[in-house]
């Protein structure tokens, strides 16, 4: 290169740096001050970034709880809901392992309801109070807290015990009408890190929408139990109607019928000793003398559907009244190879009573498990409290009741029985006398037999049958 290039060149870049310096200097803007500028720009940019990345989560998940709650509100299968609520809840926070605990008035407190994934759990007689501290602070958190922040001196024993198992964790109060119906225990993250604020955000939008869910649900089932309590009452009274007016038609038939019948029986023994001593006729008079009696039979079991023996109502022990007829059914239960099971609920109290009657009924219902069970079988005997009653079941693996007939099982002279096996009158003389004492019969077909129900109140006054 030539020297008068060489100084072309220079005089070149003077004139580019004299540029620069021109540019700096109309701006007033050094050059380690554009590197600053530069910088804060690219931490702005930076921060917009992860914004919009926030915002897009948000954005998913609100929508992703507008389609889980669509879906909650459509599930009425208590359960169904229930592990849908647990899965989603894992799925979206990526734990491992989730319970959920609702509140159960009696007994009061917050049980273990629901549980799923993998690790230990606590046991299911172990229970949040009902009043403890721990569950009003919840209460009044109204929101997601850590295990570690409420595994304190706010906390019982046996809440600790719990919360222990979920550490850490997530504790997620489920809020219904101001009011706390249950807490779900998230924990175990499955990537090893902390649960973050958008996990915690969305657990506590998903706990108001599950909560109402819930308690949908829950009215729902207690809706379908009121309607089929309600049928069943129904059909009882439909049935306690006929059967009473079937009662009272028996009853006059069979008082018109006592006194011809007591007539033709005496001059039945007056033919007797009026013809010869042949022994033909003396078969015959027999013969007619034996139909009586049993015309006389079916009457009085008629009267007695109608009115059970006139007894005072006295303290009764139910359980000796049962031990007493499967003692003297014993033998005979033994020799058709019919196992006896039994299960008694200790310290059941004394109930308003008769004795006789009411061991007539359990002879009665004994004896038909017997006879359906031909080739042995197994006859489970329960006494138990339910609901303020005395509850009784009579349990057989007999062939059960066809259910198009079931409604008429105690109905006077209806028999599934042969022609000589019975008049029909042995159900519908129990179901008088059960109902004489306020209680209700009714037969269910069970998975392999059936079982007749009787229902006895405890609490009941003094009274004639």
């Amino acid at each position: 290169m030539s020297s008068a290039q060489k100084g072309r060149n220079q005089k070149k870049s003077a004139q580019l740096n004299n540029l620069q310096m021109d540019a700096f200097a109309r701006s007033d803007v050094s050059p380690d001050t554009g590197g600053q500028e530069q910088m804060e720009l690219e931490q702005h940019i930076a921060g917009l970034t992860d914004t919009n990345r926030q915002l897009k989560r948000k954005i998913f998940d609100l929508y992703t709880i507008f389609e889980i709650s669509r879906n909650f509100n459509s599930v009425l299968d208590y359960h169904l809901l229930l592990d849908t609520f647990i899965f989603t809840s894992l799925a979206q926070v990526g734990a491992s392992k989730a319970a959920i605990y609702l509140e159960q008035h009696e007994p009061g407190g917050y049980f273990l309801t629901r549980r799923k994934g993998s690790g230990k759990f606590p046991g299911e007689d172990l229970h949040f109070e009902e009043d403890s501290a721990l569950v009003e602070y919840l209460a009044k958190l109204n929101r997601p807290a850590t295990t570690a922040e409420l595994a304190g001196d706010i906390s019982t024993a046996t809440e600790k015990s719990i919360l222990t198992q979920f550490d850490p964790g997530l504790v997620v109060p489920l809020i219904y009408q101001s009011r706390l119906s249950g807490i779900l225990l998230v924990a175990d993250k499955m990537s090893g890190r902390e649960f973050r604020m958008d996990d915690i955000e969305f657990l506590s939008i998903l706990a108001s929408q599950i909560s109402v869910a819930i308690e949908n649900t829950r009215l729902y089932d207690a809706e379908k139990l009121a309607t089929k309590q309600l049928r069943a009452a129904q059909t009882q009274l439909v049935q306690s109607e006929r059967l009473t007016a079937l009662g009272d038609m028996s009853a006059k038939v069979a008082h018109e019928i006592n006194n011809p019948l007591g007539i033709i029986k005496n001059y039945l023994l007056l033919i007797r000793r009026a013809v010869d001593n042949s022994s033909q006729s003396e078969q015959y008079v027999e013969i007619v003398s034996q139909e009586i009696d049993r015309i006389a039979g079916i009457v009085k079991e008629l009267l007695d559907f109608h009115r059970p023996k006139g007894v005072k109502f006295e303290k009764v022990d139910i359980v000796g009244i049962v031990d007493d007829v499967l003692l003297l059914m014993g033998r005979q239960l033994e020799s058709e190879g019919i196992e006896l099971y039994r299960e008694i609920d200790p310290d059941l109290p004394l109930i308003d009573g008769s004795p006789e009657n009411l061991k007539q009924v359990f002879l009665n219902i004994i004896i038909n498990a017997v006879d359906v069970m031909k080739d042995g079988g197994r006859l489970g005997v329960t006494i138990a409290r339910e609901d303020g009653e005395l509850m009784l079941r009579f349990c057989d693996t007999g062939p059960g009741i066809p259910p198009e007939i079931i409604p008429r099982i105690f109905e006077p002279f209806f028999t599934t029985k042969g022609q000589d096996e019975g008049t029909g009158l042995g159900l519908s003389v129990c179901y008088g006398i059960i109902k004489k004492h306020g209680g209700t019969i009714v037969f269910k077909n069970a998975d392999a037999g059936g079982c007749f129900e009787i229902r006895l109140p405890i609490n009941n006054q003094d009274k004639k049958l």
